[in-house]
């Protein structure tokens, strides 16, 4: 039986479990008594940790922590004891989300959020089944997503759209692997995002509210739909931008700065709405895409269904068809 011992500040713990030793790091776990002031109330709770290993077991610096209070700790057994046994008979029987094992997962979303080593740690030792940080992605996603319907029936200001698109840039596309901090392309122009893609070079991506700005002209030019101003002028700007961060392209001082490259960049455009298109709207649509090499045009509704599409049906909880009304 472990030896509890009390720490210099009145801490009772017992002796630290190494979960595993590596060549370079080391996993432990500790439970401690943590007392209240004022109070009789003591609460257990459990500290994991990875530790760097430069000279042996006696270094304490952390390469990763986390503390579960007694809350949460409780939460965490009972999910052990209850999902262990179905674990061993095979992963397609170990966690429902929709179930008891919900509330953890939103747990651990907000525990890890940001920690990815803390995650995979919990992982790699077997503490938690990777499903669970699956399932707190994808609860996430689909927190956005119906965040995202709601707000298109407001009126939300363009920079609202600009910090939603910031948190939620998966909805984006693979193609993009992050945001670039630099917005500033020049004197006289600054885009929205500057975008690193998969491949290491340069795309932008410009952001209009959607309210308000009519996607398509308000009358047909010889029975054809054709774009609104409004969307034009947004066409020309992404074109300009295009062409400025183009001429940037062989400036060390710039491509220092945004640390990336620029050959044949691209800019996403996200205008207007959809969702009451009729089918020679839709058709006018792919031709108006189509006449641009440079330039990809997607509504918010576009962006909505591709948001679905990765999630998948049955990770959305239905939240009506509302959100399609301005």
């Amino acid at each position: 039986m472990s030896e509890i011992k009390t720490s210099a500040k009145g801490v009772d713990y017992a002796d630290p479990c190494t979960l595993q030793i590596k060549k370079r790091v080391y996993s432990q776990a500790l439970l401690m008594r943590i007392p209240h002031d004022h109070t009789d109330v003591q609460d257990i709770s459990l500290k994991i940790g990875r530790y760097n290993i430069p000279y042996g077991l006696e270094s304490k610096k952390p390469k990763s922590e986390l503390t579960l209070n007694n809350e949460e700790l409780d939460a965490l057994v009972r999910y052990i004891s209850e999902n262990y046994k179905p674990l061993t008979l095979g992963q397609g029987e170990y966690i429902n989300v929709s179930e008891e094992s919900a509330t953890l997962v939103e747990n651990f979303k907000r525990l890890i959020e940001g920690q990815s080593d803390t995650a995979r740690m919990l992982i790699e030792n077997g503490i938690l089944s990777d499903n669970v940080f699956l399932a707190a992605s994808v609860i996430k996603k689909r927190d956005a997503l119906i965040e995202l319907r709601e707000k298109l029936q407001e009126e939300q200001p363009e920079r609202y759209w600009q910090e939603w698109f910031t948190r939620n840039k998966w909805v984006l596309g693979s193609d993009f692997a992050q945001i670039i901090d630099e917005r500033v392309i020049d004197t006289e122009n600054i885009a929205d995002y500057i975008m690193k893609s998969y491949d290491g070079f340069v795309d932008l991506v410009e952001i209009k509210k959607p309210n308000g700005l009519p996607f398509w002209a308000s009358t047909k030019d010889h029975g054809n739909y054709v774009p609104s101003a409004d969307l034009t002028k947004a066409i020309t700007q992404c074109l300009n931008y295009i062409y400025a961060i183009e001429m940037e392209a062989n400036s060390t001082k710039f491509t220092r700065r945004i640390g990336s490259r620029v050959i044949k960049p691209r800019c996403i455009l996200i205008f207007g709405r959809s969702y009451d298109w009729n089918d020679e709207q839709r058709e006018a649509y792919r031709i108006l895409n189509a006449a641009y090499n440079q330039v990809s045009i997607l509504t918010y509704d576009h962006i909505s269904e591709r948001a679905q599409n990765v999630l998948g049906a049955e990770a959305i909880e239905s939240v009506g068809d509302d959100w399609m009304q301005e």
